[in-house]
């Protein structure tokens, strides 16, 4: 019980919000968004951009922006095995990602992900314990940029990346959670 009541609290520790560094986005670090919402943040409100996301991730050509959606806990009822990515948190500020296995190092989207250092291109995370939360859709917690660390493979290639502000603390419990099952 008394275990219960402490995992509860922990798992609702609030993080203090952050303005995210381009004025341009109106994000804030740390804060919770839905898929819609980024997008507006992105300015695509098309139909085109109502949900977008079967492989987690959109490159925004327009603003030179990967946006990079992550659910750390995937069940296989929710998920296509070939869309079981293997992503989680390694400490307060590296994330494996796995990119979708049709991503090679020799595409040009891989090529984007492991070889484009310039400050144009931005590479930004959000990221979510589980698919559902309450019977719905879980939010995405937004991790602001991150920086390419390595790399290894291809088809898919899982990259590790260096996020800007720390990870909280409860997605770097899912994880471990993740990695040790």
């Amino acid at each position: 019980m008394l275990l219960d009541i402490i995992d509860y609290n922990l798992s609702h520790l609030k993080v203090v919000e952050i303005q995210y560094e381009d004025n341009d986005i109106p994000l804030d670090i740390y804060a919770s968004y839905n898929i819609q919402q980024v997008m507006v943040a992105f300015g695509k409100t098309n139909e085109s951009f109502v949900y977008p996301m079967q492989q987690g991730a959109l490159y925004v050509e327009d603003k030179h922006t990967d946006l990079f959606f992550v659910t750390i806990s995937k069940n296989e009822e929710d998920y296509l095995p070939s869309t079981m990515y293997n992503d989680y948190a390694i400490n307060s500020e590296l994330f494996n990602w796995e990119s979708q296995s049709t991503i090679s190092t020799t595409t040009a989207t891989g090529q984007r992900y492991i070889s484009d250092r310039s400050e144009e291109h931005k590479v930004l995370f959000f990221v979510r314990e589980s698919k559902k939360e309450y019977g719905k859709a879980a939010p995405y917690v937004f991790l602001g940029n991150a920086k390419y660390v390595s790399h290894k493979g291809s088809n898919p290639i899982q990259i590790v990346w260096k996020i800007d502000h720390p990870i909280p603390e409860r997605i770097i419990r899912e994880s471990k959670l993740k990695v040790v099952n």
